[in-house]
């Protein structure tokens, strides 16, 4: 009878504890993601670009009730367009991703073109994706983040009339504390 009452209580105990909430975008200051790039364009001549793609923490500032973290996105490529071989080298862009301080909901428009995104930061899930299907005729996304990793993969295509694939792949990172 005990050893019955001692169960009880153990898994009321284990249903009544907090879950813990993973981070599913670390971005500490000078934090870095490295990843494979790949985009495939079709307007009348096709064109690849192969790569790798470093994402930085540049700067993070208050403003209001959010947080506005600055990243730095550096792509080194090559792209091949109509027997031509490009290279890209350093090309810098920045975008930002605005931090919600009380519900900490992550968003940005500017992450990639003409997609904007929103998430909690904090869930009790260690993986989460946002995912809209690529249909013939219609454009598709898929963004997968992982706890203390952020976004692990990228997917992006737009049918058919300008024909685009764009993919990015998390490689590795470095993470500050």
């Amino acid at each position: 009878m005990s050893l019955l009452l001692l169960l009880v209580f153990l898994s009321f105990l284990l249903n009544t504890c907090e879950k813990p909430e993973y981070d599913l975008f670390p971005l500490n200051l000078g934090n870095e993601f490295y990843y494979t790039y790949f985009k495939y364009q079709y307007n009348g001549i096709s064109a690849y670009t192969n790569g790798t793609e470093r994402w930085k923490v540049d700067s993070v500032y208050s403003q209001g009730n959010s947080n506005i973290y600055r990243i730095e996105q550096k792509l080194n490529a090559v792209l091949k367009v109509a027997g031509q071989t490009i290279i890209i080298s350093d090309s810098l862009r920045f975008f930002e991703i605005s931090e919600d301080k009380s519900s900490s909901i992550l968003s940005t428009s500017s992450m990639f073109q003409f997609i904007e995104i929103s998430f909690k930061r904090y869930q009790n899930n260690p993986v989460f994706e946002i995912k809209k299907e690529c249909l013939s005729g219609v454009l598709g996304w898929s963004y997968s983040f992982k706890a203390d990793s952020g976004l692990t993969n990228y997917s992006y295509c737009h049918p058919p009339n300008k024909i685009t694939n764009e993919s990015m792949h998390l490689d590795s990172l470095k993470i500050y504390r």
